[in-house]
């Protein structure tokens, strides 16, 4: 019987456990990783955390570790090149599902199979997993939260009464993320919905994409008017940056942040864009979703799973790791999950410019951008 790099690996190290030993490392080890579209900016960085990642663990076990990346905003695409990856032998999988619940059997049956999976940013629904991502919903409803002091702020606190648009513009309302965030955003702002009805929030899926929310803004103010438009929600920056921005500088609606008339605009994710938007008055609060810390654990805990034989589970009761470490998505919490079977590592979530500045060194694009606007190796 011949087996696959990937499976030889496994087998290795599973035997070596059977055995009473402590597993050793493989020499080399293949690694899948399917992520979104290679032009995604915070996706780039996942990518470059776990290439930083796979680097430091080279160097201190001595080990080769190669990774064969894919990318695309595209659920047919993305299968299609893991079955192939599959077919040609790994080692494990790092991914990003665009839609989680298109691959439900395929993870179902790597973790069968053997091979370690780390799913990172959008779970797999009831599919058995180890997962990485920070709380979306928190994030969401802290930005909810800063987005109604700062309409307060700008235009009394019973600006409610008065009525207007709130627009929100989501990605893909099918993942776990996007779900997530809405829920969190509007946790904040329907209970002030259901007491104002002058109040309404326009939704528009735009797919991530900066091009499709621009349209989406567009529209809405042409149907409700420059002075009906409260404010932006967005489910990720570049939505609200490349889209929700660029149409209000069209209008002539883009004001200063201390103008009564200013329309202010949250996003959720933290790349550089946004914090550039935000040092130029043009957004107001960027919740962070940190890109490095995603991408570092997500590649450490596959690892730990390869070289032990061992697949990770999920705590009976919630543990903490990392409570003395100075980044700022520490510490991480280890969770159960009603979603999925398997560890949930929640990495922490904060928000710019209420808990950093822009400029504050430990903010993953400003680490990003600090290496010379260093790029992960090409996904194709």
């Amino acid at each position: 019987m011949s087996l696959s790099n990937g499976r030889c690996a496994i087998m290795v190290a599973m035997l070596a456990t059977l055995a009473g030993g402590t597993a050793l490392a493989a020499e080399k080890y293949e690694v899948a990783v399917i992520r979104w579209a290679p032009e995604d900016i915070y996706f780039n960085g996942v990518q470059l955390g776990q290439e930083m990642e796979r680097d430091r663990i080279m160097k201190e076990d001595g080990v080769e570790i190669e990774f064969r990346v894919f990318g695309a905003n595209d659920v047919s695409a993305q299968r299609n090149a893991l079955d192939a990856q599959i077919s040609r032998g790994v080692d494990g999988v790092l991914m990003v599902p665009w839609r989680g619940e298109a691959m439900r059997g395929v993870v179902s049956q790597l973790h069968d199979d053997g091979i370690p999976v780390v799913i990172s940013n959008n779970l797999v629904p009831g599919a058995k997993q180890t997962f990485v991502a920070f709380d979306n919903e928190a994030a969401g409803r802290k930005g909810g939260e800063a987005l109604v002091k700062r309409l307060s702020e700008l235009r009394g606190a019973d600006w409610a009464k008065a009525g207007g648009v709130i627009i929100e513009l989501r990605c893909v309302i099918t993942a776990s993320g996007d779900i997530d965030r809405h829920n969190g955003y509007r946790s904040a702002l329907d209970p002030i919905v259901a007491e104002n009805p002058g109040v309404q929030i326009e939704v528009n899926e735009a797919g991530c994409d900066g091009g499709k929310a621009r349209k989406a803004v567009d529209d809405i103010i042409a149907r409700h008017g420059p002075e009906q438009i409260l404010a932006v929600i967005s489910i990720d920056g570049t939505m609200g940056v490349g889209g929700a921005v660029p149409a209000f500088q069209a209008q002539g609606m883009l004001v200063p942040p201390d103008d009564p008339k200013h329309i202010p605009i949250i996003t959720i994710d933290g790349t550089m864009p946004e914090l550039e938007a935000l040092e130029r008055g043009h957004i107001d609060t960027v919740m962070v979703q940190p890109a490095f810390g995603e991408g570092i654990m997500s590649m450490r805990l596959l690892y730990d799973m390869m070289k032990s034989g061992k697949m990770l589970e999920a705590p009976a009761e919630p543990q903490k790791l990392y409570t003395d470490g100075d980044e700022l998505w520490m510490p991480v919490e280890v969770l159960p999950s009603d979603q999925f079977d398997g560890p949930w590592y929640r990495i922490q979530t904060y928000s710019v410019p209420h808990d950093v500045s822009p400029k504050d060194p430990r903010n993953w694009a400003v680490q990003m951008s600090e290496q010379g606007g260093a790029q992960p190796k090409g996904a194709n």
